[in-house]
């Protein structure tokens, strides 16, 4: 990794990620960039994504499937960098599972989710095949019935 991470010390970089492997969560990973921020760089991407190649000639699919899971978390902190908090509410009501996890995201957000900007938002959002429509419109059904209450 040593040679991929340019100027960086080894020990570094194997620390980073370390952090990256081990964030299971938005809040983990959110953690792990906080105190590497390696994580945010560009050389780091393609330092996974070479790990990626590796273990994919390898045949270690599970490894594979971990580097890219750990990918899409760390792809969705860096988007929120910046976000406001209406904006983070959405993002995290969006990726909440049905049922008691939208629940409680709705509880921990429930200022920012019950003003009209989130229902703006969510109402801008403009689908890019039939599934995300279909995906949208349960998460704003869920919504409407979570601010009913």
């Amino acid at each position: 990794m040593s040679e991929i991470l340019d100027n960086t010390q080894e020990s570094e970089a194997q620390d980073a990620l370390q952090a990256f492997l081990n964030a299971e969560d938005f809040g983990e990973m959110e953690a792990a960039l906080d105190e590497h921020s390696l994580l945010g760089e560009p050389a780091f991407e393609n330092a996974v994504d070479k790990l990626i190649e590796h273990a994919s000639a390898m045949g270690d699919a599970e490894a594979v499937l971990r580097f890219q899971d750990r990918l899409d978390i760390l792809y969705d902190v860096l988007d929120n960098l910046g976000a406001t908090p209406v904006e983070e509410a959405v993002e995290a009501f969006l990726n909440a599972e049905e049922g008691t996890e939208s629940a409680a995201v709705y509880a921990q957000y429930e200022e920012w989710l019950d003003s009209a900007e989130a229902a703006s938002f969510l109402e801008m959002m403009e689908p890019a095949d039939p599934e995300t429509a279909q995906f949208l419109a349960e998460k704003r059904a869920a919504l409407a019935a979570l601010r009913a209450k």
